[in-house]
């Protein structure tokens, strides 16, 4: 988010969201989760998220000690929090995340759900902050899932993987109940529980790419609870036959002025995992919150990657700003880097510039991005 004193500088993990729509006042009753906002979240969230015999809030108001990581249990008996988990050099800390597919069967998110074996030879990346401080976060994220799949990506969706970013609990259950999503994807993090603050990122993977593994890093120097998701997903290059893995990150930088050392330090971690010798090449996206100046602009340099943008000094390059305007400066927030020989990453297009809901509500306060990647 940008530098508003409406929006991300409450966005801390003890900030409260303040504003319009506040932090949900959270109880379980008889499977369902109810707030004072009226909302309720039923299938998605808490059914793959906590044991029945002792229910747990799926928020949480701090983020959990390493200890705490592997305390929590699913509904089914097995653990929903990672097993093991390491610290990087920085301070970080990186733990396994479970990818989690629909089952019509069982009805319900699993990880042992049905996945491809046929390896693409590209795949369609988006990145959409969606803004979790605007009232109706379902409703918002439910326009914003309909519009990919009318407009972007169709109801019969290639190769992909959506990136989304400031998730609440409730919009969270949006994506988990959302039939589109639940026929065409799995899911990571599956629940809130690995969400550092009230708010987090998922990553949505198609079901037709054979991806099978899935990290958190946790940055050790955020104050505002920042993490990055990363998938690691086989490609097939069409000009030598071979198969090459490339590692998607998913992330929301550290926000405002005051953010820009952990901002540098945090996309050089982000990079140090995109150039690991166990995959070939590496592609992050998210809100990057590079407001600040021409060092601030230049991170990505210093941490040796790409970016995707064609024109980035171009105003149709902005994704923030107009939705609604605001007394700050529209600006190019999020963004798309990337790194790796042979990896071949198309110019990064605006979308969903003007969308709102039904009632009229601006879908995020953000555009998203839309890319193509192959070898």
């Amino acid at each position: 988010m940008q530098n508003s004193a409406s929006a991300s500088e409450t966005k801390g993990p003890a900030s409260g969201q303040g504003g319009p729509q506040s932090i949900p006042d959270i109880s379980l009753k008889k499977g369902k989760l109810a707030n004072s906002a009226g909302q309720s979240a039923q299938d998605g969230v808490l059914q793959d998220n906590a044991p029945t015999s002792q229910p747990q809030s799926p928020v949480t108001d701090s983020p959990p000690s390493p200890t705490s990581l592997s305390e929590s249990s699913s509904s089914s008996g097995s653990s929903d929090m990672p097993s093991s988990y390491s610290t990087t050099p920085s301070g970080d800390v990186l733990h396994p995340l479970k990818i989690k597919g629909w089952s019509t069967h069982k009805s319900k998110w699993i990880s042992r759900f049905r996945r491809a074996t046929e390896i693409p030879a590209e795949l369609r990346l988006i990145t959409w902050n969606v803004d979790f401080m605007a009232q109706d976060t379902a409703g918002r994220l439910e326009r914003i899932l309909s519009y990919l799949q009318e407009t972007q990506l169709s109801h019969s969706p290639p190769p992909s993987c959506v990136l989304l970013q400031e998730l609440d609990v409730w919009s969270l259950n949006a994506v988990l109940l959302n039939p589109w999503v639940r026929q065409h994807y799995a899911v990571t993090p599956p629940t809130v529980n690995h969400w550092q603050s009230h708010y987090g990122n998922a990553t949505l993977i198609s079901r037709s790419i054979p991806v099978e593994s899935a990290q958190m890093l946790v940055f050790s120097d955020s104050t505002m609870g920042r993490t990055a998701i990363f998938v690691d997903i086989p490609l097939r290059s069409p000009k030598s036959n071979r198969v090459r893995l490339v590692r998607i990150a998913n992330t929301h930088l550290e926000s405002l002025p005051y953010g820009a050392p952990a901002r540098r330090k945090q996309l050089a971690a982000i990079a140090d995992l995109l150039r690991a010798e166990s995959v070939d090449a590496g592609v992050v996206g998210g809100d990057m919150n590079m407001i600040g100046d021409a060092a601030d602009q230049s991170i990505h340099v210093a941490a040796g990657l790409e970016d995707a943008c064609l024109c980035p000094d171009d105003p149709a390059a902005h994704t923030w700003g107009y939705q609604p305007p605001t007394r700050y400066s529209p600006g190019r927030l999020d963004r798309v880097f990337y790194v790796g020989t042979g990896l071949h990453v198309d110019a990064v297009e605006v979308i969903g510039k003007g969308l709102r809901t039904t009632n009229g509500r601006w879908a995020s306060d953000h555009c998203g991005l839309l890319t193509t990647i192959s070898f």
